[in-house]
């Protein structure tokens, strides 16, 4: 079978060479990089690179064209941007060059509810949209960036919650790890790994890391249509780039002055050295809730977890611990069973380290394209706000 089928492809693409054309559809699933994780499989590589395809039973390595030359140099990789593992396409090909792929239908799964209405520019519509992914979308490195690690990807410019996150949710269980086994580097095996260790985003598709989610989020609610220019950039400057954009004022500083309560209001975006997470506002005890999407252990030690809330607190008895673990056990019980609440230091959380680093707070006073507070959210407890939140429109 696998013979006759890499003859018939080789036939095929001889005579379509001869005659000068790109022939197809064939259909194909797609299985990924060829040698994944191998120390020759890096981005310096692509031109080397192979690309596993089932055809007719068969397992045919081929290459993929990159697409036309950007102006700054570079290609955009619109073939590569559109492949997932796993999943069916209709190719075209030239000689042994995919020249084009058409996703095939797959069968459709239920998305969690929707909170966030696109392009509604308000405060309370930011972390509405913000807990849409929550409890659905898993960790993964690089997962909503592109495919060869420069912007946005294709799930991060699309109006609502993908079913590709959801799909790779389902197929995972509280095992799942997005890097190495126990986190123990010695145990690190690219063949079960969702990390991009040839510096390109082969699960780009797959789940949402820290500011693939921050991405998603603004995009959701600054727009209206899917498929614009995309909002994903590195997580340490995110806030400093949200207030260069004029939607609000950025500061190095998280307490009241001269004293230790924390001043952390509800949307506030926070950027410390390689991540970036929401507040959900101060609670009674100093405790602060969070939402993001981080690595955190599962109940079986690995490290998967994704877009949850959490609480920056002293010990899990904590208010924000308590409500991050009412809301995630209530609203997403299938993660709450894979995951615990995950409960971070204020040393680490709230520390600002180089000069890219920062608070984030939203301008509300109703300048042109920026956001506005008509249901008061910024004054809320964070009690108030996930009971907002999750309340409904």
């Amino acid at each position: 079978m696998k013979k006759t089928a890499l003859l018939i492809l080789i036939l095929l693409t001889a005579a379509w060479a001869a005659a000068g054309q790109d022939k197809g559809p064939l259909s194909a699933v797609y299985l990924g990089v060829a040698d994944y994780g191998a120390p020759a499989t890096v981005k310096a590589n692509l031109r080397l690179f192979r690309y596993r395809f089932l055809i007719d039973g068969a397992e045919v390595l081929l290459r993929i064209d990159p697409g036309e030359g950007l102006p700054g140099g570079g290609y955009a990789y619109p073939i590569q941007n559109l492949l997932k593992e796993g999943y069916p396409y209709l190719i075209g090909l030239r000689e042994d060059t995919v020249v084009s792929a058409e996703p095939l239908p797959v069968k459709d799964v239920p998305l969690p509810p929707r909170r966030g209405i696109p392009g509604r520019r308000t405060l309370g519509n930011f972390l509405r949209t913000a807990s849409d992914p929550v409890g659905t979308a898993l960790y993964v490195y690089g997962g909503g960036w592109d495919w060869q690690d420069e912007g946005a990807s294709v799930q991060a410019r699309t109006i609502g919650v993908s079913p590709d996150w959801v799909r790779f949710f389902n197929g995972r269980d509280e095992y799942y790890t997005y890097k190495e086994k126990d986190g123990d580097k010695k145990k690190a095996d690219p063949r079960s790994s969702y990390y991009p260790y040839g510096g390109y985003n082969a699960y780009y598709y797959a789940g949402l890391d820290c500011s693939g989610y921050l991405g998603w989020t603004l995009y959701n609610v600054f727009e209206t249509d899917s498929g614009k220019a995309g909002r994903v950039g590195s997580a340490t400057g995110f806030a400093k780039r949200l207030a260069e954009s004029g939607l609000g004022s950025l500061t190095r500083s998280v307490k009241e002055s001269g004293k230790g309560r924390y001043i952390l209001k509800p949307g506030d975006v926070v950027s410390i050295s390689g991540h970036v997470w929401i507040s959900l506002g101060v609670c009674a005890d100093n405790s602060v809730v969070i939402l993001h999407s981080s690595p955190g252990k599962s109940r079986k030690g690995q490290p998967g977890g994704g877009v949850q809330i959490s609480a920056i607190g002293a010990s899990r008895s904590c208010e924000a611990c308590r409500l991050a673990d009412k809301y995630m056990a209530r609203q997403h019980p299938e993660w709450y069973r894979r995951y615990p609440v995950m409960l971070v230091s204020p040393s680490s959380y709230l520390a600002f380290k180089g000069a890219d680093t920062g608070r984030f707070t939203w301008d509300l006073s109703g300048r042109p394209g920026g956001l506005t507070d008509p249901d008061g959210v910024a004054r809320m407890t964070p009690a108030e706000a996930l009971e907002f939140i999750y309340r409904g429109r």
